[in-house]
């Protein structure tokens, strides 16, 4: 259910084209009857044929590309989603489904151009962990989300049982047995270090989770491994060993989900912080374009984008040179070709993926919703700097997504 670029791209290239786009987003986490078609969009798709009474023809191209809609939120690949987002358009015969990690909001828009918000913000929400769930001698490996666990690796070695029976001395053959005993645990440690290693570097992970007995843990933090992998356990928590390696979902996602709780708290009272002080900060829609479109924000780290839920405002984009402006000018001020109504979040979103900028996504809070649910925190003078340079000399010119 991983979104990826390869994977958005097909949908970013149908800005544009005959027919009307539907874009549809069920959410599949709490009410898992939205998948029985039309269900609660009923209301919404009887709106849409009222709409169009008068056309018959087009009402009718329009059902085509519902009828392919129900039958993917009914269909094999809903099964398991919290969310899915499909896409329909008969008269360009093109369809596109996304089952998601993350629960979306119920909505169905029709545009000449697909509706992408929810969709961009749930490819931001996406945080893998590893989960490493371990005993003395037996450790399996999960990349893990609030939303989906998958088995990686499991390992285990053979450690010989204690032989020392009740009333025999602790003699020399029990001494060799604890001795390779231990020879073999050791192995098993390192062996396990080794591939959270290997694991932790195939991938942009957000941190890790020790799984098992406290003591076991303890150990493998604090003696095992190495500082800079120490430094990204998120969380610890108990879990005996069992036999079935997807046993532990349940606990990871209960774990994830607290994790995910508290970052995004942190976020929140960080991002208050600098609104108070009115340092190293751009809030509402208006200077937070600017900071965008000045390079204030970019790349690797130099600030972040901090989005609540869209609340469906416009914006003015260029025809020709793709520049942003709240003023909503018919015209754009620098290239003087014609500029076209946009959704706001939608295109501060695509132009971060672009210039791949940190987003994060929340739910919002008073402070944030006084900004219009839009705020980007800036780097300081000398990342500013730097990012401004990236941006002169074209180092972070993205693909072009279509668009």
């Amino acid at each position: 259910m991983t979104l990826t670029l390869a994977s958005l791209q097909p949908l970013l290239d149908q800005v544009q084209g005959e027919g009307m786009m539907i874009s549809c987003y069920a959410n599949l986490s709490l009410t898992p009857g939205v998948a029985h078609w039309p269900g609660l969009f009923k209301p919404k798709v009887k709106a849409l044929k009222e709409m169009f009474t008068d056309d018959p023809r087009a009402w009718q191209q329009l059902e085509h590309s519902l009828e392919a809609i129900g039958r993917a939120l009914g269909g094999p690949t809903a099964q398991g989603a919290h969310g899915m987002a499909v896409f329909s358009v008969f008269q360009r015969g093109f369809f596109q489904s996304y089952p998601l990690d993350v629960p979306v909001e119920n909505d169905l828009v029709v545009h000449e151009a697909p509706y992408l918000v929810p969709l961009l913000m749930a490819f931001y929400r996406q945080r893998e962990y590893v989960v490493v769930h371990t005993d003395t001698h037996r450790g399996r490996l999960y990349a893990a989300s609030p939303g989906s666990v998958r088995l990686l690796k499991e390992i285990e070695e053979a450690v010989p049982s204690r032989q020392h029976s009740a009333g025999e001395r602790w003699g020399k053959q029990q001494a060799t047995i604890a001795r390779h005993r231990e020879d073999r645990i050791l192995h098993y440690q390192k062996e396990l270090v080794e591939l959270i290693e290997n694991t932790w570097a195939k991938q942009s992970f957000q941190g890790l989770v020790l799984l098992g007995e406290h003591e076991v843990l303890e150990h493998l933090r604090k003696r095992l491994l190495p500082p800079r992998l120490a430094a990204q356990v998120v969380r610890e928590g108990p879990h005996a060993w069992t036999d079935k390696p997807l046993a532990v979902a349940e606990t990871v996602r209960a774990v994830l989900a607290d994790v995910e709780q508290a970052s995004e708290k942190r976020l929140l009272e960080g991002l208050e912080e600098r609104l108070i002080q009115g340092h190293a900060i751009a809030a509402g829609p208006r200077a937070v374009v600017d900071a965008l479109q000045s390079g204030q924000v970019g790349p690797r780290g130099y600030g972040y984008l901090v989005l609540g839920p869209d609340p469906r405002e416009a914006v003015a984009r260029c025809t020709v040179c793709r520049s942003l402006f709240v003023q909503m000018p018919s015209r754009c001020p620098r290239c003087q070709a014609p500029c076209v109504d946009a959704n706001l979040f939608e295109e501060v979103l695509l132009l971060a993926l672009r210039h791949d900028i940190a987003v994060h996504c929340v739910k919002s809070n008073e402070s944030l919703a006084r900004c219009g649910n839009i705020a980007a925190a800036l780097p300081n003078t000398k990342e500013a700097a730097t990012t401004t340079s990236y941006l002169e000399e074209g180092k972070v010119e993205g693909a072009p997504l279509g668009l």
